[in-house]
């Protein structure tokens, strides 16, 4: 068996944490907080994500043939889910954000460490992103393709950290046009993966050969 695609398995992690998209929600959700709580929260952001993509590699398989679902059937379902955001990224609306207004107003009245909700799930580790996780991880089947696989996720982790810690500088970098280009960029790349996982997918499933 070939190694994996790792530069793809990197780029399509990232684009699904999307970090630099959603530094306006991390800012409007912190907007009234000192900086130190603003570091609070971004490091418990970064850890919950690292957390909740490491148990979806090495749990999702597990759970798939408890509930007697094949990685076949659940790349085309990966697929369809991360085609549907990927058509809305690449159209830059904002209806795409992967959170409710009633969870945004939660998150802004109670008293709760928002690094875990609403921002590390649903908003950066969401479905799509576990989903991909999972695809990922049976792509990764050896010891040292899952080493590298989880060495990818704690550096993305980690820029997550990054992004919300700089994110008034990179906001201000980017701007509001500059944001958008950037989400239909990386919309039109996740729409190339969303296809890839359909094809995949069903290939495996009607047992297809290229």
């Amino acid at each position: 068996m070939h190694d994996p695609n790792y530069v793809k398995i990197a780029t399509g992690l990232f684009i699904m944490l999307n970090p630099f998209v959603l530094i306006p929600v991390f800012l409007g959700l912190t907007g009234g907080m000192s900086k130190a709580q603003r570091m609070k929260i971004a490091m418990s952001t970064s850890i919950a994500v690292f957390i909740i993509m490491i148990i979806a590699v090495f749990a999702g398989n597990h759970v798939l043939s408890f509930f007697g679902i094949t990685i076949s059937d659940f790349r085309i379902a990966g697929g369809i889910l991360i085609l549907l955001m990927a058509i809305t990224m690449a159209r830059a609306k904002d209806e795409g954000m992967r959170y409710s207004d009633k969870e945004h107003a939660e998150a802004k009245s109670k008293d709760t460490n928002i690094g875990v909700v609403p921002l590390a799930i649903p908003l950066m580790a969401g479905p799509a992103g576990i989903s991909v996780a999972i695809i990922d991880a049976d792509l990764c089947s050896t010891f040292m393709s899952r080493s590298v696989l989880v060495i990818i996720i704690a550096c993305l982790s980690a820029l997550l950290w990054v992004a919300m810690v700089l994110g008034e500088q990179i906001g201000r970098f980017l701007g509001h046009t500059g944001q958008q280009v950037l989400t239909r960029v990386m919309g039109l790349i996740l729409l190339a993966l969303a296809a890839e996982f359909l094809v995949t997918g069903i290939q495996g499933a009607f047992h297809l050969t290229n």
